[in-house]
């Protein structure tokens, strides 16, 4: 799709880390440095050409990160502003492409599925850019089109496209993806230390560099509609299973066990006895597990609720519900208080699933 409409690539990579004190890039997520799972996001798409712009730590982060498939330009002005490394991009682009998609470097959990979806959302003759709206808003990444890029190319300074779009904001097109909170930037170390909860969080799958199987490097093939890792000598092909989560709301004399979260995502905030299955699990028991570890009951007759599944979504969500008696909950390890809410007086809850489980469970409840 994105050859039909001539759609690019940029990763903004070019900052100095200056609050680090460390180049981001090269920070390691699951073995990998940071900016090399932002470029394995992209690689997942049919985006051409793929430009990357380094600034701070060009030679550190070339020696150290894959750009296969990258057209590599360097910004001597990074420390200008954003601005100069948008328009070194945008300078790197042919005169055959109708837009691109801008990434920032720091932000892997962008799913190669939201791209698509920019993509396909894009319609030159009626739009100048598309972007996700969030949970909180609008937010990266953002297709701009070829018709802004003279206004792009005047900006000056540490800004981004904001000032520009906010110019043309009845061209814009959004794509609701407010299920989901935006993702996060890495600037400081707490920064990092929460983005490594939530990519634990997220399921994301990790893109093979070798084949298991005869150890050639892996390439990315179109295989039933989607690009997927592919090695070339022996044909194997690798397909990413999503992540299955379990929840469970338990009602006690009327009201819903919740418990509050110590951990990112969601710190500080209430949501219900929840976390993944174990591969070879059987759902409902792990349901009743998480129960018992986080809050310390014993639960049975678990009845299920919904099945929560989203477009561009790596987890799937599984709820059940229950009543207990003759118990009450305890404080388990990832959470600094559990208590009783009636259902019209919730706490700000942790995950933007949560108002719907809520809304779901209150309608079989009622009727």
């Amino acid at each position: 799709m994105s050859r039909d409409k001539r759609i690019a690539a940029i990763v903004l990579a070019a900052g100095g880390s200056s609050r680090l004190g460390q180049p981001k890039q090269l920070l390691p997520v699951d073995g990998q440095p940071l900016l090399s799972r932002t470029l394995d996001v992209v690689r997942m798409t049919n985006l051409k050409p793929r430009i990357l712009v380094l600034g701070g730590y060009a030679e550190d982060i070339l020696a150290g990160v894959n750009v296969d498939g990258y057209e590599v330009v360097l910004n001597a002005d990074f420390e200008q502003g954003q601005a100069t490394s948008l328009k070194a991009g945008l300078q790197a682009l042919p005169a055959t492409v109708k837009g691109t998609i801008v990434l920032l470097g720091d932000q892997p959990l962008v799913e190669p599925w939201l791209l698509e979806q920019l993509v396909a959302g894009y319609v030159s003759a009626s739009h100048v850019a598309v972007r996700p709206r969030y949970a909180g808003g609008p937010g990266n990444p953002v297709l701009l089109g070829r018709e802004l890029f003279n206004e792009l190319l005047a900006l000056e300074g540490d800004v981004g496209a904001r000032d520009v779009l906010r110019r043309h904001r009845a061209r814009i097109t959004e794509i609701d993806h407010t299920s989901r909170n935006a993702p996060r930037d890495v600037d400081t170390m707490d920064d990092y230390a929460a983005f490594l909860l939530d990519w634990s969080a997220s399921g994301a799958p990790d893109v093979p560099r070798h084949c298991q199987r005869c150890g050639a490097e892996i390439h990315f093939k179109e295989v039933h509609a989607r690009l997927r890792p592919v090695c070339p000598e022996c044909g194997f092909t690798y397909f990413f299973d999503p992540k299955i989560a379990v929840a469970v709301i338990i009602e006690i004399d009327g009201k819903i066990v919740l418990q509050q979260r110590t951990i990112n995502p969601g710190i500080g905030k209430w949501t219900f006895p929840s976390g993944f299955v174990d591969r070879g699990e059987v759902v409902v028991e792990a349901a009743a597990r998480e129960v018992l570890e986080e809050v310390g009951l014993r639960v049975d007759n678990l009845r299920l609720l919904n099945l929560y599944s989203e477009p561009g979504q790596t987890v799937t969500l599984v709820v059940y519900h229950t009543v207990v008696t003759g118990q009450l909950p305890s404080i388990g390890d990832e959470s600094s208080d559990v208590r009783l809410f009636s259902p019209e007086t919730l706490p700000e809850l942790a995950f933007p699933r949560d108002a719907d489980v809520v809304a779901d469970w209150l309608a079989i409840h009622r009727t």
